[in-house]
């Protein structure tokens, strides 16, 4: 798919090839990956309490991965779906009896049709809307999130070498 191939493509632009067909390659694409960050935290050249703080996001970050795909693998049931279809629509072919007497002062009751239309369009609007966030990952764009956390790691990544931060000195005022 299109999606697979930039994907692909950008694992081989931003990773040694061996470490990228790794990634590729397993079953689990995403514990794979948290597994080579651990390993490169593990490598990093830093005190290892620093070491424990970063792995501690990182289990963190693992954890908020797991509810992610839980949500996105744990549809809502069919029949939740149809069922409030179902009800939704009794409502609204039964709602112009209800509304019948409220509009006794419009010509041959007329008022009461573009009255239904808009509340029939608003309340299946809300109903496709709640489907549509059953799966809030196929609605948000998810590329442009990871675009632009990828820059920012960019740039982080650039400052390296740059030297420690020059540390004032601080004198509190009384």
């Amino acid at each position: 798919s299109e999606d697979e191939d930039a994907f692909v493509a950008e694992l081989y632009e931003r990773l040694p090839a061996d470490q990228a067909e790794k990634i590729i390659n397993a079953v689990h694409r995403p514990n794979r990956a948290l597994h080579d960050l651990s390993c490169s935290i593990d490598r990093l050249p830093m005190h290892f309490m620093r070491k424990n703080q970063i792995n501690g996001a990182l289990s963190i970050f693992e954890d908020t991965l797991g509810g992610c795909e839980r949500l996105l693998s744990s549809p809502v049931p069919l029949v939740y779906s149809r069922h409030t279809a179902r009800f939704l629509s009794l409502w609204l072919l039964l709602l112009p009896f209800a509304l019948w007497e409220p509009f006794k002062g419009s010509w041959n009751h007329a008022a009461e049709i573009p009255a239904m239309t808009l509340i029939t369009i608003c309340l299946f609007g809300i109903e496709e809307l709640a489907t549509q966030l059953e799966e809030p990952f196929t609605i948000l764009p998810m590329q442009g999130f990871c675009d632009k956390i990828g820059a920012n790691c960019d740039e982080i990544t650039s400052w390296a070498g740059q030297g420690e931060v020059e540390v004032l000195d601080y004198v509190p005022k009384n």
